[in-house]
C-alpha cells in the first residue's frame, strides 16, 4: 500500500473513532446492511497518530511564526569581506533578497537589532509530514513525521493544543528529557546498545514521552537511533510507538525551504545524503518535531526557553484515568558540555530529578564523579521547634573542589569556572535528586530505564503512596519491589486497597501478586460495592461490556451485580444459579451506594443484613426467619457486605475480560480448583462464539483449552490419590459455581478429553451400575432379569464386596472423613413438573399430615435415627459409595432395577419387543378392522411419547422453551420426534378407508425410522460407539457433497433434455430427464438407447415428438459427449471427494476414538439414570406417580423422599470443607508438578541460570560497593572503586612501614660498619601519595558566622576555602589553630597567586611587589591614604602588619599570598547597600513569622558563582562610600545602565529619596573566598529601609552588568548567601525587629 493510501485509509479510521482525553478510543455503533457490528480499539494511550485530517485553518489561525520586519545591515569584518556585496547580510542572519520588500527599508537602520522590536508574528508556513530520504533504516516503525515551525514565544497551552487535540498523542505517564551534547562523540557498540536499549525500553514500558535538540547529531542522534531500534520490538509486543519530540531552532535547520508551503506538506521530501549542508540535519527517527523560530537564521539556542516551558507545562498535565497525578519529568544528562552543566542545574533547582549516564563523558562524567565522591555525613540541626536531631548533609570538602575544578578545565577552561563549580557543589545539596548509572560499568543493579524510574521515586522519598501510584501508572512492578515494598516497611489495613483497584482495573497482575503478597486480604477488600465498582469500569470496548449493556437494557443507570449474574446466566447454562442473583438483596446495590452515598448500610451492617437491603418490617421478618434455618457459621458471614469466596468474584471478572495471567493468577490462589477451571473454560468457550472479532475468538478459544488441561491436570492428582473421593467430587453439587456440579460443567461446555478422564470414566461406570458390583457376570445378570427370585443370592452388591477387616486396612492418604451420606432435610419445591424432580434444601420447617416437623421425622431425615445405624438407606442423589450397611432383600430387589444398567437392559428387550410387534402389524395385520395387538401397539406408543415429555420436563433448565431446545439438540430426540409425528399421521389416516394404503405407507416408513433408533443401543459398545460417531459426521459431510453434486446434476439435466428432447410439455418427461436420468447416470444406468438409437428421429424445431420416435444423430452425438464430461465429473471427480471426505471424517474420529465414545456414553448413561425402573408400556404406571407426587407437592407441601433424577450429590457443610481442603491439596500439588516440568525445560533452565548469575553479581556488587554511594566501580569490575582504594591505601600504608622499617635496619648496619664496602645503595625514590586524593579525611564543612559578633571575632573560613574563586588552584591547608599569625606553623608554605588581569595592571590595581626582592620592592603607603592612586589602604580594624614591605591579613593566614583576584594589597574596600522593604501578602496586608514581621530585601544573582548575595561593588579610586552604594545599586539591581535617560533620571531620584536615610550595619573585615595573605576585603554595610515601599518598591527590578538575576528575597537564616552577607542580613532584622 502506498503512502497516501495507507494515509487515506487512516483518516478514514480516525474520523470514525471518537478519541477520548485519556487515549482511548470510544466504542461507536455502526449500522451496515441493518446488522450492528461491534466497533473495538485497544488503548493507544499515548500512541502516534500520523494521519489524522489535516486541520490547515486550526494551525494557521492559532500557530504563529516569527519573520524580519526591518532590515538592518549586519557589520562586515574587514579580515572577512562579503562575498556578496550587492546582497548584504541582515543581523537577523538573513540576505536583503530574501526579506519582503515591504520590510528591505529601515528607518532606523542604526538601532540595535532586537527580535522584539524588528520581527513580527505571522501565521506559519511551514507544517506537516516529513518522510526521510537517503537515512540508513529511517522510518522502519512509521513513515511520516509531524513538524511545525512556531514562534519561539508560543503559548504553552496552544502547543498542547497541537499535541493532544490534533497530533493526537494524548497524555505521557512520563516525560525523559534527554540532554548533553549537541556534537558526535564517541561511544562503544555495547555502551550504545546498552543505552538505546534501556531509554526505549523505560519509554515502551511507561508510555512516556522523549524529548530531544531533534538533531541528526549527538545525544539526540543516539536517542533517534534506540528510538528507531527498539520501537518495532515494542510494538510486535503490543506497546504503542515510541513517542520522540525534538526541539530545534527552525533557522539553524537545513533544507528549510522544503518545509514551507501554506497548506502544508503531506509530506515533505527531507534529504538526509546531502553532502553541504548549510544547516543541522533533523534526526529522521524522532517522530515529532516542534521547530521554535525567532526571525533568526542560523543562531541556535533559540528552542531553549520553548523547551523549558513545553516541559513544564506537560509536567502539569493531569494523567488520564488517575486523580491528582502529574506527569512526572525527568532529566537525562548524557556527555554534554557547560550548557549541559547549566541545564542540569535549572532542572535540579526546579526540582526535576536527574539521571547522569556516568561514562559517556564530559560534563556528564564530572557530575557522576561529584556526586559518588562527596560523602553524607551526620550533622545535628534544629528543626523549626528547636528540637535537635541528626540529618545527613553532604560535604564538599576543598580537595573535592579542586579535584572537580581540575576536571572542569581540562575539559571546559577557566571561562565560568567558579559559575559551573558553584551549581555543581548547590546541585549537591539536593543529592536525592540525582541519580549516577554507570554505562558499561561492569553487572548493573538495573537497566538505564530502572535508573530513571528510581530516580523519580526516589525524589519523591517519604511520599510512599505518590511513589506507589507512580509504579502503578508505569505497570513497572520491578521497581515497586526495589523501591517500595522493602522488608522496613509494613503496610497497614486497607493501605493498599486502592492501589489493588487500579491494578485490577488495568489488568496489571504482577501488582496484584504483589500485594496480596504484602499482607493484603481480598476478604476485606472485595465489598459487594467494589465489585460493583470493578464491573462499572470494565472499558467500553470490550465484549464484556456490551453483553452488561444488553443485560441492563435501555436503562441508564450504572451496572450491578444483578446485571452481572445475568450475563454468566447467558454465558454459562441457564440452570447455573448465580450468587448475585439467589440473593439479590444483599449482592444488588442502588446507585446511592455504588456511589458511597449510602447512609443505611453501616447500621445494615451491625445489624446483620447486608449492603443493598431496604430494611423494612417485612424484610425483618423474611431474614428472621431466613436466620432461623441457617445453623452453620458460614451461612451467618455471608450477611455481611463481603464475598464467602472474593477470589472466585475476581477470577470471574478476569475470565470474562479474557485476561489470562490474572485469571491464571487467581485460579492458583483460589479453591474448588476443577469446578472454576471447568466454569472459565465454559464461558470462554460461549464468549467466544459471541465475539465478532477473529483474533480475540481464537484467543478465547485457546485460553477454554488451558483451563480444560488445567482441570484435568487437578483431576489427574486428584484421581491418583483417591478415586472414590474423586467421584464424589465430580458430582458435589458446588454452591459457589451455581449449585451445578463438575460433571456438569464438564458436558455443557463439551470438554470431550475431561469426560474421557479415567476418573470420570471410573464415575460413570459407578453411575451405569449403580449398587451392582463389577463383579458380577454379565449371563447372570440376564438370568436375574428373567429369573427375579434369584437377586437376592446371586447378585453381588457394593456393600458384599469385601470383608469388614479389609475395609478397616485401607486408609486413604490425607484422612478425610468419607461418610458423606448423612441426610438433611429436604423439601419439593417449584410450580412446575420439571421442578418436582429436583430435591432443595429446606429453607422453612415443612410440617407433614401428621402435624409433626419434618427436621424430626424419620422419613425425611432417616440419617439421625439411631435405629437405622446399621442399616442402608437410599439417597436421594447419586449413591456412588460404599456404605458398609447392611442390605434387606427388599433392598436389593430395588436396587437392582434402580441400576441403569438393568434399566438400559430392560428398555433393549422392551424395544426389540415393540419393534417385533410393529412388524408383525405392519406385515401381517394391518387391516381396517383394529386389533387388539394394534391397541397395545398404540399405547406402547403413547408411553414413549410420554416419556419424552417426561425428559423435557426433567431437562435441566427453567424454562420450558429452553428445556424443549436442549431436548431437541439430540440427535436421537431429532429422530424420536420424526418418528412420534409420522406415526401419529399414520394412525390419523389409518382410521379412513380411502387413505389406509397411505397410512401404512406412512406406518412403514416411521417402522424404518424406529428401526434405525435401535442403533443407539450400540453406543454403549465401545467399538460400536465410535462407529455411530463416524456415520453421523459422514451425513454431514454427504449433505455438503450433495449441494455440490446438485450443481453438476441440475446442469447437466437441463442441458441434456433440452438437446435430447426439445420442447417437450409432459411435466414428468422433464423431471424425469433433468432429475432421474443424471442420477441414476452416477450409478451407471445410462440409458444409452434414448441417446443413440435414431430409428424415426426428429429435428430440434419440430413439435413434440411421438411415442418411438427419437432424436437425429447430430444431436444424440451431441448427447454422448456431454454424457462423457458429466460421467468423468460425477463418477471420477466428485466420488472420489465424497471418498475423501469420509476418509478424512473416518480417520478424525478414529484418532479420536476413545474420547468420543467416552463423551457420547456420559448422555446415555445420564438418560437411563434418570428414567424410571419401569419400560413402556408398563412405564406410563411412572409417569401416573410423578403427576400425583407433583400433585401432592404443590397443593398439599408433603416431604417425600424419592431420587431426584440429578447426577449430583448434595453434602453437609462440614464434609464439603474437608472435601474442599483435599482438593486444594491436589491442585497445589499439580501446580508445583507443572512448574518442575517446565523447569527441566532446556531454555528454561538456561534462564534460570542467567538469573542466577545476576542476582550473584548483584549480590557481589551490594557487598563491594561504595559503602557511601553504593555505587560500584566501572574500571575496577566487582570491586567498588572506593572499596578498592581503600584496599590499595592500606597496602601502600604497610609497604611504606615495611620501607622504613627496611630503611632503619640498612641505617643501622651501615652505622656499625656491618654494611657493604662499597656503602648505602641508591634507592630510588618513591613518590608519597598526594593528599589531595583522599576526599574523606578532610574535616568537615568550616561553619560560616551568622552574626557580626561571629564576624568579628571568627576565624575567616572563605578565605581558606579550596579552590581559589575561578580556578582549579588549591590553597595551602591550614589548621585553625595555625591561623593566628602568632602560632608558629614551620612548614607553612602558602601558593602564591595573582591572576593574569591584575598583573596587566588595570587603574584599580597595584603594582607587583612579589615580582621584587624584599631590598628592592617599592614602598607604598600601607594604613594612611595613599594620594598617589586616591586609595585609602587604612582598614576599617586598625594598623594591620607590614612585613617585608607586603602587609599581612589582620584575621591570619589563608594558604595564598599575592593578590588573586583583588587590586590593590592590604584593603581593599567595598561598599555593600541593603534596600529593604516589608513583605506582603496577595491582599497588601504586611505577613507576620512567629509574630513578627518579614523583611525583603534586593538580592541580585553574581554572574561569576551563581550566588546570591546583597548587592555592591568596589570603591573606585578617589569615590567615597556614600557615592559607591548608590552607583552600585544603581548597576546591579535597577539595570541602569540598560536605561533610557528619563528611566536613569527616574531612578537616580528614587535612590536620592531612600539613601538620604541609611542606617550603617556592618564596617569591617569580610570572609571573602578571594582574600589572601596580602590582601583582603573590607566593606561597609548600609540599610536603607522603604517603610511603605512607595518609592525603591515600586520600581521595576532589571540585573545589570554585573549580575545575572535580582529579585526581592526574604531575610531569612535559611537563605545561602555570598561571603558574609547572612550576617549582616541578621543585623538589620534585629534593627527593625523583623523575622529572621
Amino acid at each position: 500500500m502506498s503512502a497516501s493510501a495507507h494515509t487515506s485509509v487512516a483518516n478514514l479510521k480516525a474520523h470514525q473513532n471518537k478519541v477520548a482525553p485519556n487515549g482511548l478510543v470510544k466504542k461507536e455503533k455502526v449500522v451496515n446492511v441493518g446488522r450492528k457490528q461491534r466497533k473495538r480499539r485497544g488503548s493507544i494511550g499515548s500512541s502516534i497518530n500520523l494521519a489524522e485530517p489535516h486541520n490547515f485553518s486550526w494551525i494557521r489561525n492559532n500557530i504563529g511564526m516569527r519573520e524580519c520586519i526591518r532590515f538592518t545591515e549586519a557589520p562586515v569584518p574587514r579580515d572577512k569581506p562579503d562575498p556578496i556585496p550587492d546582497d548584504p547580510q541582515c543581523q537577523c542572519g538573513k540576505r536583503r533578497s530574501y526579506h519582503d520588500p515591504r520590510y528591505q527599508k529601515n528607518h532606523d537602520p542604526k538601532a540595535k537589532w532586537r527580535v522584539d522590536t524588528h520581527t513580527h508574528n505571522s501565521a506559519t508556513n511551514a507544517y506537516g509530514e516529513i518522510e526521510f530520504i537517503g537515512a540508513a533504516g529511517a522510518g522502519l516503525s512509521v513513515k511520516l513525521r509531524k513538524y511545525i515551525r512556531v514562534d519561539h514565544k508560543i503559548h504553552s497551552q496552544k502547543l498542547m493544543e497541537l499535541l493532544n487535540d490534533h497530533w493526537h498523542l494524548g497524555t505521557p505517564k512520563l516525560l525523559i528529557s534527554v540532554t548533553g551534547g549537541a556534537r558526535d562523540f564517541p561511544m562503544s557498540n555495547k555502551l550504545k546498545n546498552v543505552f538505546r536499549k534501556g531509554l526505549v525500553k523505560a519509554a515502551l514500558s511507561t508510555g512516556a514521552w522523549i524529548i530531544t535538540g531533534g538533531t541528526y547529531a549527538g545525544v539526540m542522534k543516539y536517542v533517534g537511533e534506540a528510538v528507531r531500534d527498539y520501537a518495532l520490538l515494542g510494538t510486535a509486543a503490543g506497546h504503542s510507538n515510541v513517542v520522540c519530540i525534538g526541539f530545534a531552532s527552525w533557522g539553524a535547520i537545513d533544507q528549510r525551504d522544503k518545509l514551507i508551503d501554506d497548506r502544508g506538506r503531506f509530506p515533505a521530501y527531507y534529504r538526509m545524503d546531502t553532502k553541504k549542508p548549510k544547516g543541522v540535519l533533523l534526526d529522521p527517527n524522532h517522530t515529532h518535531f516542534i521547530l521554535a523560530d525567532n526571525g533568526t537564521e542560523g543562531k541556535f539556542g533559540v528552542e531553549i526557553k520553548l523547551r523549558a516551558k513545553m516541559e513544564k507545562e506537560i509536567s502539569e498535565q493531569k494523567m488520564s484515568g488517575v486523580a491528582n497525578v502529574s506527569v512526572p519529568v525527568v532529566c537525562v544528562v548524557v556527555e554534554g558540555g557547560p550548557n549541559t552543566i547549566a541545564t542540569v542545574y535549572e532542572a535540579i533547582m526546579n526540582g526535576t530529578p536527574a539521571v547522569i549516564v556516568s561514562g559517556t563523558g564530559r560534563a556528564a562524567d564530572i557530575l557522576a564523579f561529584a556526586f559518588q565522591r562527596a560523602p553524607l555525613v551526620d550533622k545535628l540541626v534544629k528543626d523549626s521547634k528547636g528540637n535537635i536531631k541528626k540529618e545527613k548533609r553532604t560535604v564538599i570538602s576543598d580537595a573535592l573542589s579542586v579535584r572537580i575544578a581540575d576536571m572542569l578545565c581540562k575539559e571546559f577552561g577557566e571561562k565560568e569556572l567558579d559559575t559551573h563549580l558553584t551549581r555543581i557543589k548547590e546541585m549537591l545539596m539536593r543529592r536525592h535528586l540525582i541519580t549516577v548509572y554507570e554505562l558499561g560499568g561492569g553487572t548493573q543493579q538495573y537497566d538505564i530505564d530502572s535508573a530513571i524510574l528510581h530516580a523519580l521515586l526516589k525524589a519523591n522519598k517519604g511520599q510512599v503512596q505518590d511513589q506507589l501510584q507512580l509504579a502503578l501508572i508505569w505497570n513497572r512492578v520491578d521497581v515497586a519491589k526495589r523501591e517500595i515494598f522493602t522488608e522496613d516497611r509494613d503496610w497497614k489495613k486497607g493501605e493498599l486497597d486502592d492501589a489493588l483497584h487500579y491494578a485490577l482495573v488495568n489488568n496489571q497482575t504482577d501488582f496484584v501478586k504483589l500485594f496480596m503478597e504484602n499482607g493484603v486480604s481480598l476478604k476485606d477488600y472485595l465489598t459487594v460495592r467494589e465489585l460493583t465498582l470493578l464491573y462499572n469500569e470494565v472499558k467500553p470496548n470490550t465484549l464484556l461490556y456490551e453483553l452488561l449493556e444488553k443485560a441492563r437494557g435501555k436503562s441508564t443507570r450504572k451496572f450491578n451485580l444483578f446485571d452481572v449474574g445475568k450475563v454468566i446466566e447467558e454465558l454459562t447454562m441457564d440452570t447455573y444459579e448465580t450468587l448475585y442473583i439467589r440473593n439479590q438483596a444483599k449482592y444488588v446495590l442502588t446507585e446511592a451506594e455504588i456511589d458511597g452515598e449510602d447512609v443505611m448500610a453501616e447500621e445494615a451492617y451491625e445489624t446483620g443484613v447486608g449492603k443493598g437491603y431496604v430494611v423494612t418490617q417485612s424484610h425483618v421478618r423474611e431474614g428472621l426467619k431466613e436466620l432461623a434455618t441457617r445453623c452453620t457459621r458460614d451461612a451467618l458471614h455471608d450477611l455481611t457486605d463481603h464475598f464467602p469466596s472474593p477470589v472466585r468474584e475476581l477470577f470471574l471478572l478476569a475470565i470474562m475480560q479474557n485476561r489470562c495471567e490474572m485469571a491464571r493468577m487467581l485460579w492458583e490462589d483460589g479453591n474448588e480448583a476443577v469446578a472454576s477451571a471447568l466454569t472459565a473454560s465454559m464461558i470462554l468457550k460461549l464468549m467466544s462464539d459471541r465475539e465478532d472479532d477473529p483474533d480475540q475468538s481464537a484467543a478465547m478459544l485457546k485460553h477454554a483449552e488451558e483451563y480444560e488441561e488445567l482441570a484435568i491436570g487437578v483431576l489427574n492428582e486428584c484421581y491418583n490419590d483417591d478415586p472414590e473421593r474423586t467421584s464424589l467430587l465430580l458430582v458435589r453439587e458446588q454452591d459457589n459455581w451455581g449449585k451445578s456440579t463438575s460433571l456438569s460443567l464438564a458436558k455443557h461446555a463439551k470438554n470431550k478429553n475431561f469426560i474421557a478422564h479415567s476418573g470420570v470414566q471410573n464415575l460413570l461406570t459407578e453411575i451405569w451400575n449403580g449398587k451392582l458390583s463389577d463383579e458380577n457376570n454379565g449371563y447372570l445378570l440376564w438370568l436375574c432379569m428373567i429369573c427375579p427370585f434369584i437377586i437376592p443370592f446371586t447378585v453381588i452388591f457394593r456393600e458384599d464386596e469385601s470383608e469388614e477387616e479389609e475395609k478397616q486396612d485401607w486408609k486413604p492418604r490425607h484422612n478425610i472423613d468419607l461418610n458423606l451420606n448423612q441426610g438433611l432435610p429436604y423439601n419439593l419445591q417449584g410450580d412446575k413438573l420439571g421442578d418436582s424432580l429436583k430435591v432443595v434444601k429446606t429453607e422453612e420447617p415443612v410440617t407433614l399430615r401428621g402435624g409433626s416437623s419434618a427436621s424430626n421425622v424419620a422419613l425425611c431425615d432417616p440419617d439421625e435415627d439411631p435405629e437405622n445405624a446399621h442399616h442402608y438407606e437410599e439417597t436421594t442423589g447419586i449413591d456412588i459409595i460404599d456404605s458398609g450397611k447392611e442390605l434387606s432383600w427388599w433392598q436389593r430387589f430395588t436396587l437392582f432395577y434402580d441400576a441403569p444398567l438393568i434399566t438400559f437392559r430392560h428398555n433393549v428387550v422392551s424395544f426389540v419387543c415393540f419393534l417385533g410387534l410393529f412388524s408383525y402389524i405392519i406385515l401381517v395385520n394391518f387391516k381396517e378392522q383394529c386389533s387388539p395387538a394394534e391397541i397395545v401397539l398404540y399405547v406402547w406408543v403413547a408411553t414413549l411419547a410420554f416419556e419424552e415429555l417426561r425428559q423435557i420436563a426433567q431437562e435441566e433448565s427453567n424454562s420450558w422453551r429452553i428445556r424443549f431446545v436442549s431436548w431437541l439438540s439430540e440427535y436421537w430426540n431429532i429422530v424420536d420426534l420424526a418418528a412420534l409425528i409420522l406415526f401419529g399421521v399414520g394412525v390419523a389416516l389409518r382410521f379412513n378407508s380411502a387413505t389406509l394404503d397411505i397410512a401404512r405407507i406412512i406406518l412403514a416408513l416411521d417402522l424404518l425410522i424406529y428401526f434405525v433408533r435401535l442403533l443407539q443401543i450400540f453406543s454403549i459398545h465401545k467399538n460400536l460407539g465410535p462407529k455411530l460417531i463416524m456415520i453421523q459426521r459422514m451425513m454431514i459431510d454427504l449433505l455438503f457433497f450433495l449441494c455440490i453434486l446438485l450443481v453438476f446434476l441440475l446442469g447437466f439435466g437441463i442441458a441434456s433434455q433440452a438437446i435430447l428432447q426439445p420442447n417437450s410439455s409432459s411435466f414428468v418427461d422433464i423431471a424425469r430427464g433433468v432429475f432421474y436420468k443424471p442420477y441414476f447416470q452416477i450409478f451407471g444406468e445410462l440409458f444409452l438407447e434414448d441417446i443413440l438409437e435414431n430409428v424415426g428421429c426428429v429435428a430440434a424445431g419440430n413439435a413434440t415428438p411421438e411415442s418411438g420416435v427419437y432424436p437425429c444423430p447430430v444431436t444424440a452425438a451431441i448427447g454422448t459427449l456431454l454424457l462423457f464430461f458429466y460421467m468423468m465429473l460425477s463418477n471420477v471427480l466428485l466420488l472420489n471427494l465424497l471418498i475423501a471426505m469420509f476418509s478424512y471424517t473416518f480417520s478424525a474420529v478414529q484418532d479420536n476414538t476413545d474420547v468420543y465414545w467416552r463423551f457420547q456414553r456420559y448422555d446415555l448413561i445420564q438418560e437411563y439414570f434418570s428414567r424410571p425402573p419401569l419400560v413402556p408400556p408398563f412405564i406410563i404406571i411412572s409417569h401416573i406417580f410423578l403427576v400425583v407426587r407433583f400433585m401432592l407437592q404443590k397443593f398439599c407441601r408433603v416431604c417425600l423422599r424419592y431420587r431426584s433424577g440429578e447426577m449430583k450429590q448434595r453434602i453437609p457443610p462440614s464434609k464439603v470443607k474437608q472435601l474442599v481442603l483435599w482438593e486444594t491439596i491436589q491442585s497445589d500439588e499439580y501446580i508445583v508438578k507443572e512448574k518442575a516440568l517446565l523447569a527441566e525445560d532446556i531454555t528454561e533452565q538456561v534462564k534460570s541460570t542467567g538469573d542466577k548469575v545476576d542476582d550473584l553479581l548483584v549480590r557481589m556488587e551490594e557487598l563491594f560497593a561504595d559503602p557511601e554511594t553504593g555505587v560500584p566501580s566501572k574500571a575496577l569490575g566487582l570491586l567498588g572503586e572506593k572499596a578498592m582504594e581503600e584496599r590499595l591505601n592500606r597496602l601502600e600504608d604497610q609497604m611504606e612501614r615495611t620501607n622504613q622499617a627496611i630503611d632503619w635496619v640498612i641505617m643501622a648496619l651501615h652505622g656499625n660498619k656491618l654494611g657493604h664496602n662499597d656503602g648505602l645503595p641508591e634507592l630510588k625514590q618513591i613518590e608519597p601519595r598526594k593528599e589531595q586524593d583522599n576526599f574523606d579525611n578532610e574535616e568537615e564543612e568550616r561553619k560560616v558566622p551568622t552574626t557580626l559578633e561571629e564576624l568579628g571575632i571568627a576565624l575567616h573560613q572563605k578565605a581558606r576555602s579550596s579552590p581559589y574563586p575561578g580556578t582549579a588552584i588549591r590553597r595551602f591547608l591550614v589548621p585553625d589553630e595555625k591561623v593566628p599569625w602568632e602560632c608558629n606553623f614551620s612548614s607553612y608554605r602558602p601558593v602564591s597567586y595573582t591572576h593574569s588581569q591584575i598583573l596587566d595592571m588595570p587603574h584599580y590595581a597595584d603594582i607587583d611587589l612579589l615580582q621584587y626582592n624584599k631590598k628592592e620592592r617599592p614602598i607604598l603607603n600601607f594604613n594612611s591614604y595613599d594620594k598617589a592612586v586616591n586609595h585609602d589602604r587604612q582598614s576599617f580594624t586598625g594598623n594591620y602588619n607590614i612585613t617585608d614591605g607586603i602587609p599581612q591579613n589582620p584575621r591570619g593566614r589563608t594558604g595564598m599570598i599575592g593578590r588573586g583576584l583583588l587590586g590593590r594589597f592590604g584593603p581593599n574596600h567595598a561598599a555593600d547597600p541593603i534596600v529593604t522593604r516589608w513583605k506582603k501578602n496577595a491582599d497588601g496586608f504586611k505577613m507576620e513569622d512567629n509574630g513578627l514581621m518579614v523583611l525583603e530585601f534586593i538580592a541580585i544573582q553574581r554572574k561569576d558563582n551563581q550566588q546570591w548575595a546583597i548587592p555592591g561593588g568596589m570603591v573606585e579610586p578617589g569615590g567615597v562610600v556614600s557615592e559607591t552604594l548608590k552607583r552600585e545599586f544603581g548597576e546591579e539591581a535597577m539595570g541602569s545602565m540598560e536605561k533610557s535617560p528619563e528611566e536613569i533620571a527616574a531612578i537616580h531620584k528614587n535612590i536620592e529619596e531612600l539613601f538620604q536615610h541609611g542606617v550603617e550595619v556592618y564596617k569591617g573585615y569580610v570572609d571573602d573566598p578571594r582574600n589572601t595573605d596580602h590582601a583582603w576585603m573590607e566593606t561597609v554595610a548600609m540599610n536603607f529601609h522603604d517603610e511603605e515601599g512607595t518609592s525603591v518598591g515600586l520600581l521595576e527590578l532589571q540585573a545589570g552588568d554585573d549580575a545575572q538575576g535580582v529579585r526581592w528575597q526574604r531575610v531569612s537564616s535559611k537563605i545561602p548567601l555570598f561571603a558574609s552577607h547572612q550576617a549582616m542580613l541578621r543585623k538589620v532584622a534585629e534593627l527593625h525587629n523583623a523575622a529572621f
